[in-house]
């Protein structure tokens, strides 16, 4: 962390100006790519053109800061955009395995994923500086948590700042697990690929109840619905256009009923109390968006990253930490980026995916359909996808499998 935006001289989190040690480590994994290739990257002709509109789109990002509030937070906050777009072009290059890819993807979830058994079954867990941990106590007002029969049971963070985070990574892994096996040609018995299959997938799942996601278990669920759509539909012209209809009204219809039925959305996942507070804040900050975006220039935004920072400026007087981000990633996009940022980005994603469209029901089209479901149903509930390094970089891998994957 190298400097900060406050609120009225208190800290926020979302005014922290950082440098992860991943992003560094990305940078130099690209650059002995570039090396080993004499200066460019090997990506195969069908592809660039959506590199090249990924490209397009993240320079239309990064000329809005030019009219941001203030521009250089949003040059840094920018930076974390152009590195998630170096890591989809470095896993778009063919000479990157897309089964080893997707095996360290799930290995590395090993890890936070028996740090969050300990934190749900101890209630804490210490703070490590050097791998960026923060400390974890169930006593602490502020951590997030399940309320069983008034006792208070810390929610799984494993290595990530928040519990849906990780559950959005664990619910991507689902998917990731199941597309990995599919290229494993080195177990020979069908029944051993099968149950190594199953107990993966057991354990991710285990994960996901642990962090209570109830986004990251949607976008599972509706994934693995649009899977089996694509399975029976098979391939017809107008397959895309069906799963896509789909997946629209399970989204929807989702959203309705948290907003419209809070106890039924509370009884899901349990909680009760928190539930109905958590839903009752985010559908304060839908009421509070039209408002600010009476007040915002729709087609360049505020800037990069600063959507609570320009939204203090507009009402102040609350508590540093009343102030958050809407939770939903095509708004949040809109208020920063504007109408031109947001088509742009929308235009790389629809490309990305239209390969992915044109080979259903293959096996790996279906797996990376599921993985971007998980993404697009995230989305529309929270909001680190945009507005954090950790939902970026999960972006970019997404988008990269579903390039690979759908070839």
């Amino acid at each position: 962390m190298y400097s900060e935006a406050s609120i009225a001289g208190a800290h926020t989190e979302f005014g922290v100006m950082s440098v992860y040690a991943t992003e560094i480590l990305l940078v130099f994994g690209v650059l002995m790519m570039m090396v080993f290739n004499r200066g460019r990257l090997a990506v195969a002709h069908r592809n660039r053109r959506v590199v090249g509109l990924g490209g397009i789109a993240v320079m239309v990002v990064m000329l809005s800061i030019i009219f941001a509030d203030r521009p250089l937070f949003s040059s840094a906050m920018s930076v974390h955009i152009l590195l998630a777009y170096g890591l989809f072009v470095a896993l778009v290059d063919e000479r990157v395995s897309t089964k080893h890819a997707l095996g360290a993807y799930v290995a590395a979830l090993l890890a936070p994923m028996m740090l969050g058994v300990f934190q749900v079954f101890i209630g804490a867990s210490p703070a490590v500086t050097w791998l960026g941990l923060a400390a974890r106590d169930i006593t602490q007002l502020g951590e997030s948590v399940f309320v069983q029969n008034g006792e208070r049971i810390l929610r799984a963070y494993g290595s990530f700042s928040h519990p849906n985070i990780f559950g959005g990574f664990l619910g991507v892994g689902v998917f990731a697990w199941w597309a990995f096996m599919a290229q494993v040609k080195r177990i020979r018995s069908v029944y051993v690929h099968r149950g190594l299959t199953i107990v993966g997938t057991a354990v991710l799942l285990g994960g996901m109840m642990l962090t209570g996601s109830r986004s990251a278990f949607l976008g599972v669920t509706i994934g693995i619905v649009l899977m089996i759509c694509a399975k029976i539909l098979k391939k017809t012209s107008k397959t895309s256009i069906a799963l896509v209809m789909i997946g629209v009204l399970a989204i929807g219809g989702s959203m309705a009923a948290s907003f419209a039925a809070p106890d039924l959305a509370a009884s899901i996942r349990g909680g009760g109390v928190n539930e109905e507070r958590s839903l009752a804040d985010r559908a304060a900050l839908y009421q509070e968006f039209i408002p600010f975006m009476a007040q915002t220039n729709p087609v360049i935004g505020h800037g990069i990253g600063s959507y609570v920072l320009s939204f203090s400026d507009q009402q102040p007087g609350r508590n540093a930490f009343e102030y958050q981000p809407i939770h939903n990633v095509p708004l949040l996009m809109l208020a920063e980026i504007g109408f031109l940022g947001l088509i742009g980005m929308l235009c790389f994603m629809i490309m990305a995916g239209r390969t992915l469209f044109t080979h259903l029901p293959h096996r790996n089209a279906t797996y990376a359909l599921g993985m971007g479901t998980v993404l697009v149903t995230i989305s529309f509930f929270d909001h680190y996808l945009w507005s954090s390094w950790s939902g970026l970089a999960l972006c970019a891998f997404v988008c990269a499998m579903t390039v690979r994957l759908g070839e």
